[in-house]
């Protein structure tokens, strides 16, 4: 019995000695497998953390490219362009504006260019430098903000239009001009451009407030009016429209002055005083035509983008920050750019016109550079209107002694009516073609 015993004794020790073993290695495995898993999570989420780390680096630079833009571009556009546009109305003030349409435009440019650079780019300076949006401040400072920056923004444009229009009527139809761009005439155009886009931005009033501490659309049917349907219309009032009229109408101001040029260089006798004006003339209005050409070219290239930007942003949203960030810094670079066509739109104006330039060194105490030559012209203009006197008085005398034989030698009156017509211009249409060009001189 004992024998028996013995040998289960050992058995049981034995099958023990064999589960500790197996279940130590099934610990052990798992153990291993514990230990790859973790090691491979471990990475994982390095490598996840890791990534997190660079985008946050990027987002927070890429925040602080566009604060950086604000901040620091935004006072020299804001600087130079009230600057720039004060010293034009000062200039333009000198020129008597007030009594040549051109002029009076050009002074009405300048007030809506400031104007758009206070309301909106002031904003934007204040917004990121002392974290201040004047937007948010009240109901009525939200509305009023955003109907000022629209209209002033598409004022700027059609004036731009109304310029083009003035030099395309001046050089193609002279005499209509002389008829139709008055002061008065002027005044009660731009006055109904202005009705006329105030009623197309007035919705704003309604449509925008204060909502959740931001100055946005009040409901969901205001914001598909302005994300879908009013970013249309302001594209094509801003920028589309008086864009393609503007190409339309330099074409054709552009043909005008060419064919003016041709007909002055077939004209028969010309002095050289005359030779000489019709030279400045030429290289005025060749400089004219390239400051239009660019100006348009610049409008386009300033004002689409953002217009573009505006109905992609209408479209396409990003939940990531990064690619939002990235968003952020394309609308700061083009807007700033758009700013920069209402900064700087009156140096291309006044960089193709002598008189604009002389006047501004007059207001800072320079004398031109032709003071000299203008006071020596002055006095030779003196003297040949003193022989044009003695030389009309000479003429007059022998016309009354003409006048005196005629009864008495009544044979030569047809020689003398032939003899007074070759002095008289066959064509009576050269006159009215160089009256046009004429008005180029002071713009």
């Amino acid at each position: 019995m004992d024998a028996p015993k013995n040998i289960s004794l050992n058995s049981n020790a034995s099958i023990k000695s064999m589960f500790n073993t197996t279940g130590m290695t099934t610990v052990l495995q798992s153990f291993h497998e514990n230990e790859s898993l973790y090691f491979l999570n471990t990475s994982t989420i390095n490598t996840t953390a890791s990534e997190q780390s660079f985008n946050i680096d990027e987002v927070t630079t890429l925040n602080s490219v566009e604060s950086y833009l604000w901040t620091y571009v935004s006072p020299v556009l804001i600087l130079v362009g009230v600057f720039g546009n004060c010293l034009s109305i000062a200039v333009l003030k000198k020129m008597r504006f007030w009594r040549r349409t051109p002029l009076f435009l050009l002074v009405v440019l300048a007030v809506t260019d400031i104007t758009v650079l206070l309301d909106g780019l002031l904003r934007y300076w204040i917004n990121y430098a002392f974290e201040i949006d004047i937007r948010t401040l009240s109901n009525a400072s939200c509305k009023i903000n955003l109907f000022v920056i629209y209209i002033a923004m598409q004022y700027s444009s059609w004036i731009l239009v109304c310029m083009i229009i003035d030099r395309f009527l001046k050089t193609n139809f002279p005499f209509l001009y002389m008829r139709v761009a008055t002061m008065k005439k002027t005044c009660l155009i731009i006055l109904v451009l202005f009705i006329i886009l105030a009623g197309i931005d007035l919705h704003f009033f309604w449509t925008n407030g204060i909502k959740d501490g931001e100055c946005d659309d009040l409901n969901q049917k205001y914001h598909n009016f302005g994300e879908f349907v009013f970013v249309y219309i302001d594209i094509i009032i801003l920028s589309a429209l008086p864009f393609l009229i503007m190409l339309i109408l330099n074409v054709f101001v552009y043909r005008a002055l060419k064919r003016h040029h041709e007909f002055r260089s077939t004209s028969v006798v010309e002095s050289r005083h005359s030779r000489r004006k019709r030279g400045n003339r030429r290289q005025f209005s060749k400089k004219l035509t390239r400051m239009l050409l660019f100006t348009s070219a610049y409008f386009l290239c300033s004002t689409v983008p953002i217009s573009v930007y505006f109905i992609y942003d209408s479209y396409f949203q990003f939940k990531d920050d990064l690619n939002n960030a990235k968003k952020d810094v394309a609308w700061s670079v083009m807007y700033l750019f758009q700013y920069s066509n209402y900064s700087l739109n009156f140096v291309w104006y006044a960089a193709c016109n002598k008189v604009f330039r002389e006047k501004a060194k007059e207001i800072f105490g320079f004398k031109p550079k032709g003071f000299r030559y203008q006071n020596a012209t002055r006095k030779h203009n003196q003297r040949s209107s003193s022989i044009s006197h003695m030389t009309t008085s000479i003429d007059n005398s022998m016309n009354e002694g003409v006048s005196e034989t005629y009864d008495e030698h009544s044979d030569y009156s047809e020689d003398i009516q032939t003899n007074a017509s070759k002095y008289v211009d066959p064509n009576p249409n050269t006159h009215a073609a160089s009256v046009s060009m004429d008005t180029y001189e002071h713009m």
